[in-house]
């Protein structure tokens, strides 16, 4: 029986994707964390991906089949290669379930997660030629809100929050021990705002109350 290793000292990154988490990397990176990655930036994301390749298929199996001996094994080959940072390592994940079963195998841990308007979001997959990821929105946001429920340190952030740099975001990363540099932030690399691409109320819904929870997650 393969028996999975321990994460040391890490902060996992997560939201859905095209909701701000390369540039949500790019701040926790300014604090002294140090991302592994195998994907050089693009047009989309200039400073590049901040993933791995394996850590990307290893999240999906862990979803579909959870810890059988192939996924353990090679989940801990993804522990290793962030252990081996001296200090704190940074993980991007963008199938949310999946950060559970690091953070079960964690001994140090600190979550940062990213939330952005649906309609904007799914304008944004469009303009890249996807219609729909894998994971829905709506499970993604809400294995958000599961983990800020049960990682101690944990920071929920909007991506208009970040564009906008507020005060109290730089004060919500300072809660959770990360001293980032916002001048990282360039709103001028917003790929879509105000998208009028419908969503239901239901998803309308869930961005209010991850509204609600930043501000809480930020001290106000």
């Amino acid at each position: 029986m393969v028996k999975a290793l321990v994460l040391q000292k890490s902060v996992i990154v997560g939201g859905h994707p095209r909701s701000g988490t390369s540039l949500v990397c790019q701040l926790v990176e300014s604090a002294g964390v140090h991302f592994p990655t195998d994907f050089e930036g693009d047009e989309y994301n200039q400073e590049g991906y901040y993933e791995m390749e394996l850590s990307k298929d290893v999240s999906k199996r862990l979803m579909a089949e959870a810890m059988t001996e192939e996924n353990t094994r090679d989940m801990n080959q993804v522990v290793e290669r962030l252990n081996e940072s001296d200090g704190w390592s940074g993980l991007k994940i963008v199938r949310l379930p999946a950060l559970f079963f690091y953070r079960h195998v964690a001994k140090e841990l600190k979550f940062v997660g990213v939330f952005r308007h649906p309609a904007d979001v799914k304008a944004s997959l469009f303009k890249r030629g996807i219609g729909e990821f894998p994971v829905p929105w709506r499970k993604n946001c809400n294995a958000l809100i599961a983990a800020y429920e049960n990682i101690a340190d944990s920071l929920l952030v909007s991506y208009e929050s970040l564009l906008q740099g507020r005060d109290y975001v730089k004060e919500g990363f300072e809660r959770v021990g990360l001293q980032v540099d916002m001048s990282r932030i360039k709103s001028d690399r917003q790929t879509q705002k105000n998208s009028r691409v419908y969503v239901g109320q239901d998803d309308l819904k869930l961005y209010e109350r991850l509204g609600q929870l930043e501000r809480e997650s930020c001290g106000l």
